[in-house]
């Protein structure tokens, strides 16, 4: 059964996983929580398992075999889409344009609204990435969840023979100051980024990165700050304490490497007597889900620094 409100072709999973709007709670998210599906025309899929779909951001991961790839283009009415490769390498390809991106593990591939695209594996070895989008991926009224096919794919066929297919003019990030003021502009506004329709890779390199805290200090860079989404990966140096922060955004946490503490806060924060205060340990490859409005912290008690991969949507 649907949920009350959904149009036909909306998984009931879609915007409740793993809790519903109006019932979210913080959580470490486990394996059994996870929702698959798969993606594309038989012989040309891509197997998800989704562990975040709420009412502000949608998150899966996803894996492509070698030599395969997804068949029909992506194509997302209702937000933009950020993929973070965490194994292989990927060759990106907007089928109506001809761009065409080769990216591997560190990498990531912004999708803007109502662009097509998809992912060929040109290797031996799979490909897996964690796949955001928001602020959603379809619409309660269904629209968004038939992709069309595209008529007239821009391959290349030889030398002067171009297939047809959407001429659109070249795109050039702009250059923006690397330091707060380019938070939510990130590698280019979204507006602008939604009009060019092209795909945009970034690489470590092209991160935005900036100094977390005041007094105790972080690093955080952002692949992606934007209107829709922020995505970026924190690092917490040996013995570090992040200070306490919250979000207009659900937050998701994915851990890289190392082993990741975080402490949520309370009413015993305010109390000087009560030195106990409960936490979530978070392994390596563990996900969790922060809730808006929800005050946390980050800690790392081991020897080497601890990365993970964090989301925020639609608003820091």
């Amino acid at each position: 059964m649907k949920e009350s409100g959904k149009g036909d072709g909306i998984p009931e999973w879609i915007g409740n996983t793993p809790f519903p709007p109006g019932k979210k709670r913080v959580c470490r998210i486990t394996r059994d929580m996870y929702v698959g599906f798969l993606y594309g025309f038989e012989t040309a899929q891509v197997e998800n398992q989704v562990f975040v779909s709420t009412d502000m951001i949608f998150m899966a991961e996803w894996t492509l075999p070698p030599g395969s790839h997804y068949e029909p283009p992506g194509y997302h009415l209702h937000g933009d889409e950020c993929y973070y490769l965490l194994e292989g390498e990927a060759t990106g390809f907007n089928p109506e344009t001809g761009e065409t991106f080769t990216f591997g593990k560190g990498d990531a591939m912004i999708i803007p609204q109502c662009t097509r695209h998809q992912i060929f594996n040109m290797t031996d070895k799979r490909i897996v990435a964690i796949a955001c989008v928001a602020p959603a991926i379809w619409a309660d009224d269904g629209m968004g969840t038939i992709i069309p096919r595209v008529e007239a794919p821009r391959f290349y066929k030889g030398r002067d023979k171009l297939s047809g297919g959407l001429a659109v003019p070249p795109y050039r990030l702009p250059e923006l100051k690397r330091n707060i003021d380019s938070i939510g502009i990130w590698p280019a506004p979204g507006p602008e980024l939604r009009k060019a329709k092209q795909l945009v890779i970034v690489r470590p390199r092209d991160q935005l990165a900036l100094i977390h805290g005041v007094e105790r200090h972080v690093l955080f860079s952002f692949v992606v700050s934007s209107d829709f989404m922020h995505l970026g990966v924190l690092t917490a140096p040996v013995a570090s304490v992040s200070e306490f922060e919250t979000h207009e955004g659900d937050e998701v946490i994915n851990v890289l490497e190392g082993e990741l503490c975080v402490r949520i806060s309370s009413f015993k924060e305010e109390r000087s007597d009560d030195a106990t205060y409960p936490h979530y340990k978070l392994l390596e490859g563990n996900k969790m889900f922060i809730p808006a409005g929800v005050t946390h912290q980050y800690m790392n008690f081991i020897n080497n620094p601890v990365k993970a991969y964090i989301a925020v949507a639609p608003r820091l």
